[in-house]
């Protein structure tokens, strides 16, 4: 998508640092998910994220909220391109 089709960021939603973690995580694990017959995304699956965890040793409560913010982040991704692509 070409920047200037891209919706103006809300003022509170300004990047932080700490953000680059969870965006290098996704894009690490974007593609480990089930594709349907018709195309169609599922979520990033939880044995996916562990194992990801488990090789960067992200453990107990550290684990509980990157997978919080993972599935935040996939959820988002999933509606968008099902805005792009209805079945």
């Amino acid at each position: 998508m070409k920047r200037e089709y891209l919706p103006v960021r809300p003022r509170e939603a300004r990047e932080e640092p700490w953000h680059e973690f969870y965006w290098h995580a996704w894009q690490a694990l974007r593609s480990d998910r089930h594709y349907g017959a018709m195309g169609g995304q599922m979520p990033i699956s939880f044995i996916a994220l562990d194992a990801y965890a488990r090789r960067y040793g992200i453990e107990g409560e550290a684990f509980d909220r990157f997978h919080v913010f993972m599935t935040a982040i996939d959820t988002e991704w999933l509606a968008y391109v099902g805005k792009e692509d209805p079945a």
